[in-house]
């Protein structure tokens, strides 16, 4: 594989060596002597012969034996030609900081010719415009900018696209060394798929790390995501940019709701990939996942020395949804035989009464209770001060008495002092910097290793030959409601009935068949939300308020084809399919109806899925007791509500290719089922122009 030439060549040469010490290339040499490299390292420039006592080749294929991988530092007027001359000489892995910026003779940007360079000779390239890499493992460190020590590998890998992120995790002062560090940069011909693929199948990496700016291989990415999910590697990932605006087609609610991260949530969420939100949070989460004890048991059990901190912990844990066992009344009674009178044992527990020193045996007694997965010491940790040297010394002991994973979480990551952090990490007792980031880190190592589910065997539906009749027969790449009905009706999802009226006759007569109160509405395709324009009139009694309500409607819209449809009551849900450039349908589903965008209780799924993972999103959402009898409600049909959610998206994974966008807004659930109420329908034909 290429990327072992790139991230573990045996031979490396510096292609724009300098003799001069602040230049780029004598930084470079000096970054790869840091660390002691074992292997050969070239000197390439055509103006000098020796540089600090070591040969120096005019070029790359005048070095004997060849050269694994090249480290460029050129700028971007000799790019091209260089790379050109470096992948001729039988160089398969390269490294390129400058910025790649300009245009070839020939028009293409320098960026596209290296990558159809690079494509040609199969070389596999880090950058243009990144900080290079660090393989700790093979003690080599590859960037213009280099650290002069680092720590020992942790386990833990890291593939970072924004450089200066990448400078600041590499230094670290908690001494998580990374195994691999690559600072991928344009990725003009090695994505972070690639790079993932080699850590999970050439190295002994534990956790993966990732800060992504996109996704520039979304097949190759979900191709390695499968692989580490089924090798229990977890992939942790910071997404940048979650708050532009999204890439949708701005007809339906569900597109307003999929912003530019709702696939990439999809997606992670599908895969077992860990998403956080911060930088700290990231390194906290790739420490607790990386420890070598394996956490048994699902629960949490943390002791603290505050009853206020206590209290802190309590509502930060709420916030993020991370949920403290219950001790077992053997364990309870246990703890209490060591704490003060009328001090109560509880998770989380504070064991601090009138100062003595109990820390050890309370937290060694919540170690043992079956129940605990992983035990958690909160406190603060200052250095120069006793109480901070007793609390060390009691984890120790802790984590001498029990074979599962300990860690101590400092509330105050500024206070927490390094030499006993170090001591902490060297014996493998994971040290957490801040309540906040230790309790989400703690709540992502409980889902990640617990809260996975093994996904049903579900299948795409294929649109059929009716169902495509009825998208090519449509005027507008628009549908009217009736016609996705229909689509959704051959799906074998549930619809209110309907049916087009074209007088008050047909209106009593379609009364007769389903019974009042009825609802009229106009059914233009080219009228995206009707209600918003007076185009919907709902619970009509009777015949009389029919008549008016047609007219009424008629006056307002003229040639607009009208609806009537039969009424019913339940919790409104709004189900919609969009389709994400890169990943293809995605699914939204949530509560609200006519007020989605208000309540923005939604979720996005990957399609297809089963009715066990429906309902799982549905339990998901703030909004699930208004489906399970809140307020004296009664509960709706859950297993006919999560069926039509589970054919709904099987049909958008079929339909990619014809419908690009789809929502149910409303599906109505109840007591007797769920039903599809409104229906919006676009083809992909004019998905295509809304990208233009």
């Amino acid at each position: 594989m290429t990327v072992s030439k790139l991230l573990r060549p045996k031979t490396l040469a510096i292609v724009g060596a300098s003799p001069k010490p602040e230049s780029f290339g004598a930084s470079l040499l000096q970054s790869i002597r840091y660390l002691g490299f074992p292997g050969e390292v070239h000197l390439v420039n055509p103006r000098y012969e020796r540089i600090d006592g070591q040969p120096c080749y005019p070029d790359v294929a005048s070095i004997p034996g060849g050269v694994d991988c090249a480290a460029l530092a050129v700028g971007d007027a000799l790019l091209v030609d260089t790379f050109t001359s470096v992948a001729k000489a039988g160089v398969r892995g390269a490294v390129l900081f400058s910025r790649a910026y300009g245009q070839t003779s020939d028009g293409r940007t320098l960026g596209q010719a290296i990558g159809d360079v690079a494509a040609e000779a199969g070389m596999a390239v880090c950058g243009a415009n990144c900080m290079g890499f660090v393989n700790l493992v093979d003690r080599l460190q590859v960037t213009g900018m280099p650290f002069r020590s680092l720590p020992a590998p942790s386990g833990v890998a890291l593939i970072s696209h924004s450089g200066s992120t990448w400078s600041g995790l590499v230094g670290n002062r908690r001494r998580m060394g990374f195994d691999y560090a690559i600072s991928a940069g344009q990725e003009l011909a090695t994505t972070m798929a690639d790079y993932i693929s080699f850590l999970l199948e050439e190295t002994d990496t534990r956790v993966i790390a990732c800060v992504m700016e996109t996704i520039r291989d979304p097949e190759g990415f979900l191709a390695a995501a499968t692989l580490a999910e089924a090798r229990g590697v977890p992939i942790v990932a910071l997404k940048l940019g979650r708050s532009e605006a999204g890439r949708h087609f701005a007809i339906s609610h569900s597109g307003a709701l999929s912003g530019s991260n709702a696939a990439y949530e999809a997606v992670f969420a599908r895969h077992g990939v860990v998403q956080v939100r911060t930088l700290d949070e990231l390194l906290d989460t790739a420490e607790l996942l990386a420890m070598k004890r394996p956490m048994r048991a699902a629960g949490v059990a943390l002791g603290t020395d505050s009853g206020g901190e206590r209290q802190l912990i309590s509502d930060i844990a709420a916030d993020v949804g991370l949920s403290f066992v219950p001790l077992a009344p053997a364990t309870r009674m246990a703890v209490e035989a060591h704490l003060d009178p009328g001090m109560e044992a509880s998770n989380p527990l504070d064991y601090w009464g009138d100062g003595a020193d109990v820390m050890a045996p309370v937290l060694s007694e919540m170690a043992r209770d079956p129940d605990v997965g992983i035990v958690v010491m909160a406190t603060n940790l200052p250095p120069d001060r006793n109480f901070s040297e007793l609390s060390a010394a009691a984890i120790r002991k802790v984590h001498a008495q029990t074979d599962k994973p300990v860690a101590v979480m400092g509330n105050i990551a500024t206070t927490l002092s390094p030499v006993i952090a170090e001591d902490l990490r060297e014996r493998g007792i994971a040290v957490l910097m801040g309540t906040a980031n230790g309790l989400a880190a703690l709540r992502h190592l409980q889902s990640y290793r617990f809260s996975r589910h093994g996904r049903e065997d579900v299948a795409a539906v294929p649109l059929s030959a009716d169902a495509t009749a009825i998208i090519d027969a449509a005027p507008l790449d628009s549908l009217r409601s009736a016609d996705g009905f229909r689509l959704l009706e051959l799906a074998g999802i549930p619809v209110m009935p309907f049916a087009d009226v074209r007088s008050p006759k047909e209106i009593a007569a379609f009364a007769d068949r389903h019974g009042w109160p009825i609802a009229l509405k106009i059914d233009d395709a080219a009228i995206a939300h009707k209600s918003d324009l007076g185009g919907v009139v709902l619970n009509l009694k009777d015949e009389d308020e029919a008549v008016a309500a047609y007219e009424a409607l008629r006056g307002r819209h003229p040639t607009a084809p009208i609806l009537a449809q039969g009424i019913a009551s339940g919790v409104e849900l709004i189900l919609g399919m969009t389709t994400d450039p890169d990943f293809g349908p995605i699914v939204t589903l949530g509560l609200g109806g006519v007020f989605t965008e208000v309540f923005r209780d939604v979720v996005t799924l990957m399609p297809p899925f089963g009715v066990t993972e429906a309902r799982r999103a549905l339990e998901g959402l703030r909004g699930y007791p208004l489906l399970t009898g809140a307020r004296g409600r009664a509960p709706v049909d859950m297993d006919a509500l999560c069926a039509l959610i589970s054919r709904f998206s099987a049909m958008a994974a079929g339909a990619k290719d014809r419908i690009v966008e789809m929502e149910i807004n409303p599906v109505l659930a109840g007591p007797g089922g769920a039903v599809a109420v409104d229906c919006l329908t676009l083809r992909r034909k004019k998905a295509l122009q809304h990208d233009h």
